[in-house]
């Protein structure tokens, strides 16, 4: 067989016959909303190491260097390393993968929504902590004891934690709605896609 001959039998072939997987593309789109996903964790990752050396400025700054302060500040670095841990273990484990299968992507999606639920579940703890840790620096250094009615110093101290507690929550649930919720909509979406 010739080159004219192929030449002709592909001239005449329907173009019909010829079908495109139509998953090929919500596969290539399902990538480029991992590679988004990474490069954010990737930035939030660096973001949050900024706060290590920041927790340890506040000894310094509030003039108190007893073992207590220093002890809580060596916890809460703890209870920092370990979901931290965790995120990387799953950010360095994606690039093994080639997200050319339901499966991987699959595997992707609900190893980021727990790792976002890891996330969260890190951010109240740790404002837990700190929520210790300034009551702590309050009572070493002695603030609000100059307040002569104890109901007034009692309300002033319920009122700052609260007003603190919304406050994080707050920060949070933005932060991962702003960072995470849309890449795991898209991610939700194209899985549905494919189960169809």
């Amino acid at each position: 067989m010739n080159f004219d001959e192929l030449k002709k039998q592909w001239d005449n072939q329907s173009s019909e016959e010829v079908q495109i997987n139509p998953d090929i593309e919500i596969k290539k789109e399902a990538n480029t909303t991992i590679d988004k996903v990474r490069k954010v964790m990737k930035k939030d990752f660096f973001f949050q190491l900024t706060s290590f050396p920041l927790l340890l400025l506040y000894p310094f700054y509030f003039e108190i260097h007893s073992t207590i302060i220093w002890w809580m500040i060596a916890c809460i670095f703890a209870i920092m390393t370990v979901p931290l841990y965790y995120l990387i273990k799953f950010y360095k484990s994606s690039y093994r993968l080639e997200y050319n299968s339901l499966r991987n992507i699959n595997w992707f999606y609900y190893n980021f929504k727990s790792s976002v639920n890891i996330f969260t579940l890190y951010t109240y703890t740790v404002c837990i902590l700190c929520i210790l840790f300034m009551g702590s620096i309050f009572i070493e250094r002695e603030m609000f004891l100059n307040v002569e009615d104890p109901i007034v110093l009692f309300t002033i101290i319920i009122i700052s934690l609260i007003l603190y507690i919304i406050f994080c929550i707050w920060v949070m649930k933005w932060w991962i709605k702003k960072l995470y919720k849309k890449p795991l909509e898209d991610l939700k979406e194209i899985l549905n896609q494919l189960e169809e």
